[in-house]
C-alpha cells in the first residue's frame, strides 16, 4: 500500500468514526484554466468530460474501505449544470462513493459567495463533526481553502494537499 494510504489508516486507528472530504478540481479531476468570466450559470460540458486523475482515484477507493471511515466528496460548483455535470462525472469516474454522499455547494442557489468561498468547506466539515463524526480528513488543492481548514477544524481534522496522495 501507499505512503498515503497508511497515513490514512493510522489516522482512522486512532478514532472510531472518521469522515474523509474529497475536492474535485485539481484533486480527482484535471482542473482546467479557463478565461476568466467564461464559466456562467449557461456552461454546459465544462465538467462533465474531465480527465480523472486515475492515480488518486484508484487511492482513494482503496481508502473508501476502510472500515471505521466515510468518503465524501466536497467541491463548489458556479452553477446547477455544473452540479449536475459534477454528478455525473463522478457516477463515471469514482462509482465507489456513494451518491448521497456528495456534498456540492452550489453558487448558483446561493451555497456560497465571494465573502464566503475560502472558509464554506471547512464549516461543511465542522457541521458533519458535530454530528457524525469523531474526526474528519480533508484533501484539497487550494491553498487558502485549507488553511482556513486548519485554522477552523483545529485538532479535530487533518488537513492534506494534493501532493500528499500523489507522492
Amino acid at each position: 500500500m501507499s505512503n498515503f494510504y497508511n497515513k490514512i489508516k493510522t489516522i482512522c486507528c486512532k478514532y472510531k468514526k472518521v469522515a474523509m472530504f474529497v475536492d474535485m478540481d485539481g484533486t480527482i479531476v484535471e482542473y482546467i484554466v479557463h478565461p476568466f468570466g467564461s464559466i456562467t450559470t449557461k456552461s454546459k460540458g465544462l465538467f462533465l468530460n474531465g480527465e480523472p486523475i486515475k492515480s488518486v482515484i484508484n487511492e482513494l477507493e482503496k481508502i473508501s474501505k476502510i472500515d471505521n471511515l466515510d468518503l465524501y466528496i466536497l467541491s463548489m460548483a458556479r452553477s446547477n449544470i455544473i452540479v449536475h455535470e459534477k454528478k455525473e462525472w463522478l457516477k463515471n469516474n469514482a462509482s465507489f462513493i456513494n451518491e448521497d454522499r456528495y456534498i456540492i455547494l452550489n453558487r448558483e442557489a446561493g451555497d456560497y459567495g465571494d465573502d464566503n468561498r475560502n472558509i464554506i468547506k471547512a464549516k461543511k466539515i465542522q457541521e458533519k463533526l458535530e454530528n457524525d463524526y469523531d474526526y474528519a480528513i480533508f484533501l484539497d488543492d487550494d491553498h487558502k481553502v485549507i488553511h482556513k481548514a486548519q485554522e477552523l477544524l483545529k485538532d479535530k481534522c487533518e488537513v492534506f494537499h494534493i501532493s500528499s496522495a500523489l507522492v
